[in-house]
């Protein structure tokens, strides 16, 4: 990769060419560099990114890294985050130092999340009181019966970063993970269906750990999944009570009705608890994608 990106530099910089071919050339210069960083792209969304190839690809390239693009100090004090998405993590995280290891994992996991948690929000603006207004995808989405507005609406709400971060890092190891980094499976999201691409546990049997083809695909996933699947009816009903009462969902509350996400039921809210509070994660509840209405 090293020896492709020098010789396209090079050819750039020698050759005459057309602007249609110099913009294409550039671009494509930008995504090797992007590569060699050790980071995939995802490629979706560009028109939240738009634009920032004219003036510099290889800044951009920069920019939409989120190792780089990404401060965590000014996305606590701002409550925004720059819209860089990563498709994949291929960079060894586990080879750098902790503290540096779990920033960096934060940097790739949060603008997901914000994405996701923006999506949901959208969608909970097309749920009024006139259950025809509501789109039919969206009944479908959350496989509620239309018409069952109170269940919808308790489904159709956004899950607290520091909660969604937390789980992360806990179940992918911060990113180190052979599913993390093979399957873009961040949640440890199982599956018993043969047909589902998945890779096979090394010391269990009787399942796969599905394999998305990118992160977002699989941050979507989860939080789809905690907020239809019936094992996590407790979590819906926790939170749901929390808007009534005025307040915004609680992580650490919520985080105790997961008892049946996990294998280690009596004692998982508390490691996630622990890790909520050691990195400060309830500073990025509330994050919004820079730019979101």
């Amino acid at each position: 990769m090293r020896e492709q990106f020098q010789q396209m530099a090079a050819s750039i910089w020698t050759r005459r060419m057309s602007p249609m071919r110099w913009a294409m050339a550039t671009t494509l210069l930008a995504a090797m560099a992007m590569a060699a960083c050790g980071v995939v792209f995802d490629g979706r969304d560009r028109g939240a990114r738009g634009g920032a190839y004219e003036q510099n690809a290889l800044l951009a390239a920069r920019r939409h890294d989120p190792l780089h693009a990404v401060s965590l100090d000014k996305v606590r004090s701002t409550g925004l985050v720059p819209p860089a998405f990563a498709a994949s993590i291929v960079t060894d995280l586990d080879a750098l130092e902790p503290g540096a290891k779990k920033q960096a994992f934060l940097k790739i996991a949060l603008p997901l999340v914000a994405r996701e948690n923006a999506r949901i929000r959208d969608e909970r603006r097309h749920i009024t009181d006139d259950a025809e207004d509501v789109p039919e995808y969206i009944w479908e989405k959350y496989k509620v019966k239309p018409g069952d507005l109170e269940t919808l609406r308790r489904r159709v709400d956004v899950i607290p970063a520091s909660m969604v971060l937390a789980q992360a890092a806990l179940e992918s190891g911060w990113g180190t993970s052979r599913f993390a980094r093979e399957g873009n499976n961040l949640f440890g999201v199982r599956t018993y269906d043969p047909d589902t691409p998945g890779l096979e546990p090394e010391k269990a049997e009787g399942f796969k750990v599905v394999k998305y083809q990118s992160l977002s695909e699989g941050v979507g996933y989860y939080m789809l999944n905690l907020n239809t699947h019936a094992a996590y009816k407790d979590f819906r009903r926790a939170r749901a009570q929390m808007r009534d009462d005025g307040r915004d969902p609680d992580s650490r509350h919520l985080a105790t009705r997961l008892t049946q996400y996990s294998e280690i039921p009596k004692t998982y809210s508390k490691i996630l608890h622990q890790i909520i509070e050691a990195e400060n994660l309830e500073d990025f509840d509330g994050v919004r994608l820079v730019g979101e209405t």
